[in-house]
């Protein structure tokens, strides 16, 4: 959720990109080689190589820094990428997923599989507005974290304990977050929403701290850091609400309240009109891709994990077992949509192409991963159940299961459309919204098949889901991948 624009007057450009979590731009109008950190690199030309890379998202203007001298005790903050006068510097190497935010991620599966289990077990609409409320905190926590590991990582002692102390109250929150609405002990409300500030307050300090050191991010860190501290505190006062309707509603509130005050603090007119910042955070774009590309498998890995978990399918060949084969067909399938994103063999992508794109890429995510978390245990749910057919009290299971493939599609649509395509003309057999535009009215059709629950056995109904989504794939997968461009003498990609 961080959003960070520059603009070039020269060039009439406008380079524009977003991420959840920290950001930063300085009003200081010291010139970039003078600050800690950038390389003597101005007039250098990369390495073709380089060049292709950096480029590969969007063509941009760029320039390498260089990070200061590394220590495992302490390494001294600096900001790994910052626009500034319409340039790009960034630091040389590809950044990759370290290890401390792989680490992170493994929690992120128990704390997913905990969350999903909860809702589907009642299967009702206030168990699924339970789940949303609950998971939203849970991935601010995580987007902090990716975030601050984007634009300040160095691997030094202090940002190891400072991730290990935010999985700790992770899994604190985790554990008590599911009986906030014990009205009788309010202790799991307590302990959560002090898991909760002291995440939120721990990065706002680790921030505002490192803002001593980064003048490029100076003022938008301090922000952003003082924020998080003061709408933590916030959450405390839902201690004086003892009715269900009223802590949901302060809940929603707040939670607004929260993505109002990080629009407000990386949003372009408020960055140029307000603040007057003259040097712009700029993200690791393969970072991003990276580490929503792992939370997304995390959503899917709870399609397999619930299916093989305890052996809840055995024994021999069955009926529960087919079921649950296909529910890992579905979620190949799913796996194979988000990767092929649009079929673009050239893009713009959604973080560098505009701040709409790049929120719509940010929130697009945010509901496909929490929509693909509640069809992944719904799916392994089904998959366990004894009757032929499904009784009407457990229809919701299936609403959720279907529900959210709908959801699901419909949010990697949306991602497919963020990015903006600049394949050549005549390449694709069918333009852009033939190749996407599927999605969703295989989703609706999904949906449709959940009231032919009496007429349909349960493992018909979940191999019809699945042979949709198979030929949806595979319809994707032929106007994507045109024959002719590959196998054509014509085409300028080499032939196999």
């Amino acid at each position: 959720m961080l959003l960070k624009r520059q603009q070039n007057d020269q060039a009439g450009e406008v380079q524009n990109s977003i991420s959840p979590g920290v950001s930063g731009d300085h009003h200081d109008t010291e010139d970039s080689s003078t600050m800690p950190g950038v390389a003597e690199t101005l007039g250098q030309t990369a390495d073709p190589e380089m060049q292709e890379f950096v480029n590969k998202y969007g063509d941009i203007q760029f320039e390498f820094i260089d990070a200061p001298p590394q220590n495992p005790w302490f390494t001294r903050p600096y900001a790994l990428n910052y626009f500034h006068n319409g340039k790009l510097f960034r630091t040389r190497h590809e950044r990759t997923s370290g290890r401390l935010e792989l680490f992170l991620d493994l929690v992120y599966v128990g704390i997913a599989a905990n969350l999903a289990s909860a809702a589907i077990e009642e299967h009702t609409g206030a168990s699924l507005g339970k789940y949303v409320l609950v998971f939203i905190p849970a991935w601010t926590i995580w987007a902090d974290l990716k975030d601050f590991m984007n634009y300040y990582f160095n691997d030094d002692i202090i940002q190891r304990v400072f991730v290990l102390w935010i999985l700790m109250l992770l899994v604190v929150y985790d554990n008590n977050c599911l009986f906030v609405d014990d009205l009788e002990n309010r202790t799991p409300l307590l302990t959560s929403i002090v898991a909760y500030f002291l995440a939120r307050a721990s990065t706002g300090i680790i921030i505002v701290v490192y803002s001593f050191f980064i003048p490029e991010h100076r003022l938008q860190m301090r922000v952003f850091g003082l924020g998080a501290i003061i709408f933590g505190a916030c959450w405390f006062f839902i201690l004086l609400i003892h009715s269900i309707w009223g802590m949901v509603v302060f809940a929603s509130l707040l939670l607004f309240i929260e993505q109002v005050h990080f629009c407000c603090n990386v949003h372009p007119w408020v960055k140029k009109n307000v603040m007057k910042l003259t040097h712009s955070t700029a993200l690791n774009i393969e970072h991003e891709e990276e580490r929503f590309h792992a939370f997304y498998i995390i959503a899917l890995g709870e399609f397999l994990y619930s299916i093989v978990a305890g052996s809840p399918l055995r024994s021999g060949w069955n009926t529960n077992l087919a079921k649950g084969i296909s529910v890992l067909v579905t979620a190949f399938m799913f796996m194979g949509i988000y990767a092929s994103k649009d079929g673009s063999f050239k893009a713009t992508h959604a973080l560098r192409r505009s701040a709409t794109t790049a929120m719509v890429f940010i929130y697009a995510h945010f509901v496909a991963i929490a929509s693909l978390l509640i069809v992944g245990d719904a799916g392994a749910h089904l998959s366990e159940y004894e009757e032929k057919y499904l009784e009407e009290e457990d229809f919701g299971v299936l609403m959720f299961f279907h529900g959210g493939i709908l959801i699901a599609l419909g949010a990697l649509t949306a991602l497919s459309y963020a990015d903006r395509d600049e394949t050549p003309v005549g390449i694709h057999p069918v333009p852009k919204w033939a190749r996407v535009g599927f999605r969703v009215p295989v989703g609706c059709l999904i949906l449709g098949i959940s009231w032919a629950y009496k007429s349909l056995t349960i493992v018909k109904i979940m191999w019809l889901d699945a042979l949709f989504m198979i030929l949806l794939t595979a319809y994707e997968f032929a106007v994507m991948n045109p024959w002719s461009h590959f196998y054509s003498p014509a085409s300028n990609i080499a032939l196999p």
